[in-house]
């Protein structure tokens, strides 16, 4: 017992060091106008091509998490800055995210289509994955350039909730439910969902698909029929999504950013105004500043993490 107390306590402490260093660290970069977050260089350089990253699952959230830089309040704040900045006269969007929650992913379509709407040249940069609301995001944009093996599509909206009522029945476990109306414990993974439960929720489901396909057809100057027929949660390559219209390149993220300098009339050698790094975060998660984790690759897309998820909350 001694034993296991004394390495919790030299676990505590390096994990007080690592927290006193990074203030530290990032304390010292915003006194020499380096700053993490959102802040742009200090130096005034010229007109360029501002950067914004959207990467993991996309969610209603003020800052990014350590695993995803998709909280939309988080983007929305990086758009305002850009918008704001007499620097950048272009945006290129970077995304690497499977989807995320609905009204988070619907949130950064209406704030990139307001700067697209304002004559602002906006270009999405598709990597591994950008399927479902990764997509949706995408579809705001004026141009969509992707990888050939780009994992994207995916259009269309998943509810899920499991089922243990078998499990619960076998040991013998039941809840106690107090409640307000019949409705308010759906999903609830103790018992089956009824008929009318299903139908309420299969609704809910309806109305949301609509809108996804009502937002990617203007996003994309067609018309919804044309999108439909391949708008049935299917995930493509980069490749087969140019076929099928809903990108409009195949190239990587520096031909993005060389097609953003020519859509706003710039130099080759425009600078690019990217999101700043902290460097302590650097060294302790990669050389390339990146969160261990952060990354999805291709290969671990499953068929859920490229739903364009509901996630609303019906039981506290």
């Amino acid at each position: 017992m001694e034993r296991n107390r004394k390495l919790l306590i030299a676990i505590l402490a390096v994990l007080v060091i690592c927290a006193v260093i990074a203030l530290v660290d990032t304390s010292m970069n915003l006194q020499q106008g380096r700053g993490g977050g959102f802040m742009l260089p200090g130096p005034k350089v010229g007109p360029g091509v501002g950067i914004v990253r959207i990467e993991g699952v996309i969610q209603m959230s003020a800052v990014a998490g350590p695993f995803s830089s998709g909280g939309s309040e988080s983007v929305i704040r990086r758009l305002d800055e850009i918008e704001r900045s007499r620097d950048i006269k272009a945006v290129v969007v970077r995304i690497n995210s499977p989807g995320g929650t609905v009204a988070a992913t619907q949130e950064i379509y209406q704030k990139i289509w307001r700067l697209r709407k304002k004559n602002i040249p906006i270009i999405a940069s598709m990597g591994e994955v950008a399927a479902s609301g990764g997509y949706y995001v995408a579809s705001a944009c004026n141009l969509i350039y992707a990888n050939q093996g780009s994992v994207t599509g995916s259009i269309g909206v998943v509810a899920a909730s499991p089922n243990l009522k078998g499990l619960f029945d076998k040991l013998g476990i039941t809840m106690n439910v107090i409640k307000t109306g019949r409705y308010k414990d759906m999903l609830s993974m103790h018992r089956d969902v009824t008929p009318e439960e299903r139908q309420i929720i299969q609704e809910l489901i309806d109305g949301s698909y609509r809108q996804f396909l009502k937002d990617v057809a203007r996003g994309r100057a067609m018309n919804e029929t044309e999108i439909a027929p391949i708008a049935d949660g299917r995930v493509m390559s980069g490749q087969t999504a140019l076929a099928h219209k809903l990108i409009d390149a195949i190239g990587t993220f520096e031909d993005a950013i060389e097609r953003a300098r020519k859509e706003a009339k710039l130099s080759e050698d425009a600078p690019v105004y990217d999101e700043e790094k902290i460097p302590f975060m650097e060294y302790l998660f990669g050389a390339e500043g990146r969160f261990a984790g952060r990354g999805i690759r291709a290969d671990q897309v499953l068929p859920y993490e490229t739903g364009y998820r509901i996630e609303y909350r019906w039981m506290p």
